[in-house]
């Protein structure tokens, strides 16, 4: 049996976690998950892939908006009602509308990060749809709503790693336990909860995976991502872990809820 062991959602994109016990699904994914996204100031998104300084940033949703707290110990309160400007922004090569914040919240980002960044919110409608699947939104994700990630998988990987690593550096949104490793690759569609999943695409990881989540630093040996090109790639090469999932309809998951597996892919 398969089983949602954790949810964990992003307020702001590529900054630290936080967990709950049951969520929300939306169109567009979790409910507060990368709903704001930091942009330099042409609108381009960045992440910490390169800026290893986000991930001293966590953000709470609260009723106004969000707390952002940096690891300085400092906090900024971020409020949906100031932001009334849009202006575009793009994330890997997708462009599409966004509100932005104004100046005294972009300024308090610029100097903790000592470069000049814009904080973004997605705003009260979907504004960015998803290439392969246009009838379906998305937030500020690379590319997806949701990323599913299982245990036994991770189990895989760490055994085969010559480096301890932590399951939370795949930045999985469902965590799963449950079947063989990598068995959820061959899942079409699933249920959780109230919620049916479309399995859109096995997901190419990065080197944003090699990245510490408490010390920002990246791992020297380059690991798990080398691990992951070493026995587990595509065609291609490229390193996969986790699949990209597209909510059907929306509803409430729930940490225990089963994992139902509706259909399997063909091969």
């Amino acid at each position: 049996m398969n089983t949602l062991n954790k949810i964990a959602f992003y307020p702001i994109k590529s900054t630290q976690p936080c967990f709950t016990e049951q969520s929300y699904v939306q169109p567009h994914g979790l409910s507060f998950d990368r709903e704001f996204m930091l942009t330099d100031e042409a609108g381009t998104f960045i992440t910490a892939r390169k800026h290893g300084e986000l991930y001293k940033f966590s953000a709470y949703p609260v009723a106004q908006g969000l707390i952002v707290r940096h690891q300085d110990g400092s906090q900024i309160l971020v409020r949906y009602q100031d932001f009334s400007q849009q202006q575009e922004c793009e994330v890997w090569g997708t462009h599409f509308p966004s509100y932005i914040a104004p100046v005294e919240i972009n300024q308090w980002f610029s100097d903790k990060l000592q470069t000049k960044v814009v904080l973004r919110w997605l705003g009260e409608r979907d504004q960015r749809f998803i290439k392969r699947f246009p009838e379906h939104s998305v937030s500020f994700a690379d590319g997806y709503p949701l990323l599913l990630v299982s245990e036994a998988s991770f189990a895989a990987v760490q055994q085969a790693c010559p480096v301890p690593i932590s399951i939370n550096q795949f930045r999985g949104n469902l965590i799963v336990s449950g079947e063989e490793a990598f068995a959820e690759e061959t899942w079409h569609t699933i249920k959780i909860g109230e919620v049916e999943f479309l399995h859109s695409k096995l997901c190419e990881r990065c080197i944003l995976t090699t990245r510490n989540l408490s010390t920002g630093e990246l791992e020297p040996k380059c690991e798990p991502f080398r691990t992951l090109k070493k026995i587990h790639k595509n065609a291609e090469g490229a390193p996969l872990f986790g699949i990209n999932l597209i909510p059907l309809n929306s509803g409430v998951v729930r940490v225990g809820d089963n994992v139902e597996v509706l259909q399997r892919r063909t091969v």
